[in-house]
């Protein structure tokens, strides 16, 4: 069984949601395992893991941190294209 939390990203970026899953199992580490997906305007998604997100990881700050991390590089690769890159 999972748990699900959703979150919009506000602004003019490709990213406009992310969220994630969690899983309702507690490894005996203590870490619970997570999903995250990251949707951009287009509906293209981005999925993320599963990985092992230790006891007490802050998934939000992540999933929030990621969501820029995707936004930078679909930037870079807009403008890699517009002027020929690979």
């Amino acid at each position: 069984m999972f748990f699900s939390h959703v979150r919009g990203v506000v602004g003019v970026m490709p990213i406009v949601s992310s969220a994630y899953t969690i899983d309702a199992h507690t490894q005996s580490s203590g870490g619970r395992y997570v999903v995250e997906r990251h949707t951009d305007d287009a509906g293209r998604v981005y999925q993320i893991g599963p990985y092992l997100a230790p006891n007490g990881f802050d998934v939000d700050g992540k999933l929030t941190a990621r969501a820029a991390e995707i936004n930078a590089q679909l930037a870079e690769a807009e403008a890699d294209a517009l002027m020929g890159g690979d």
